[in-house]
């Protein structure tokens, strides 16, 4: 579909307010009438704020990916590892019980997956159930015994990551790296002044941390190698093709105001759920990259981002500076971009330099 926005018309439209109304957003008075005003501008931003995506107001893939996953409910539909998978708050209702009860459904990201399949092969056999992982109103039905509104009465909040997000035993030389160069082709991303495109920026920074990573001994993949638009599950379609052991995406950060400065990092975070090893590798990365940018420490922020939720790998999206950049009149410099590669690299040596007791 459409990118859509404020003073938007059409079924499109139409449809986003349809669902923002099932979901219980308020759309205003003037209900469902396909005219993208404030009042669904103000229930996109709602929605957005509530599952953890880009809070702009826009509809984009994302967001509208969101939208339609989150009209499913709980017993509507047979649910079983197929490709492609099924996807939606039913499954995400799915893995928060299986995780609580001790079944590893793995990251809780509404995609049923290997992972929940087993979990879910798991729980009817202790459940004395037929063990085929489907999931059916008899499993749904053994499952609410022990659970209120998909929620475990007892329980940590997560099934702790085993090796508490570190990468045990694992070094640079043994990875496989996956780098995605944000945005691209029709998509500019921030307009600089002086016309440097942040697009440009990324790839910059993408091809001399993957040079600087080849350097170590790791195996590199990109997602783009030039100015070129690649959707955001397309990007992560083929990290996971390439079966990755790490994904970074390189963007830049902006603010309106000017003293705005700051490293900032994201992981994969939705509902109470979190990744351990993108939270983890995100504070090393954003550690070192505020010392080489002699910039503020943002905290890591756990975000429901597309290229964060399908990614089959440890994923972190870095923005190291905020543009523009004070006392720096060229923003193509290659000096900028190289310390912002070596702040990056430093992270994930310090990462991998990390090992269990």
């Amino acid at each position: 579909m459409r990118v859509l926005k404020l003073g938007d018309r059409g079924k499109e439209v139409l449809d986003v307010q349809s669902r923002l109304l099932a979901l219980g957003y308020d759309v205003g008075t003037d209900g469902v009438d396909g005219l993208f005003g404030s009042d669904t501008q103000a229930a996109v931003l709602s929605f957005q704020q509530a599952n953890g995506l880009l809070v702009d107001g826009i509809v984009a893939a994302n967001t509208w990916q969101e939208l339609v996953e989150s009209g499913y409910q709980a017993g509507e539909r047979l649910l079983y590892l197929k490709i492609p998978s099924f996807r939606g708050a039913d499954v995400l209702a799915l893995q928060r019980s299986l995780n609580r009860l001790g079944f590893n459904a793995g990251p809780e990201d509404g995609i049923f997956g290997p992972l929940t399949e087993r979990a879910v092969l798991d729980f009817q056999k202790n459940a004395g159930l037929v063990v085929d992982g489907m999931v059916d109103e008899s499993v749904l039905k053994a499952m609410s015994k022990v659970t209120k509104d998909g929620e475990p009465h007892t329980g940590e909040a997560k099934i702790p990551d085993r090796n508490g997000g570190y990468a045990a035993g694992r070094s640079l030389e043994s990875i496989s790296v996956v780098i995605d160069a944000g945005h691209g082709g029709d998509d500019p991303g921030i307009d600089a002044p002086g016309g440097v495109l942040e697009k440009d920026l990324n790839l910059q920074a993408a091809l001399l941390l993957g040079r600087a990573l080849k350097q170590e001994g790791s195996r590199i993949f990109f997602t783009r190698e030039s100015d070129k638009s690649i959707d955001l599950y397309e990007r992560a379609a083929l990290a996971n093709s390439w079966g990755g052991d790490l994904f970074i995406s390189i963007h830049h950060n902006s603010c309106s105001s000017p003293s705005a400065q700051g490293s900032a990092a994201y992981f994969f975070c939705r509902q109470g759920y979190f990744s351990e090893p993108g939270k983890l590798l995100a504070w090393h990365v954003v550690n070192s990259l505020s010392r080489k940018m002699d910039v503020p420490v943002l905290p890591p922020i756990g975000r429901n981002y597309a290229v964060l939720r399908e990614t089959e790998m440890t994923a972190v999206l870095v923005e190291p500076i905020f543009l523009p950049v004070p006392g720096s009149d060229i923003m193509l410099d290659e000096k900028l971009t190289d310390r912002e590669v070596k702040g990056i690299l430093e992270g994930l040596r310090h990462y991998f330099s990390l090992r269990l007791a």
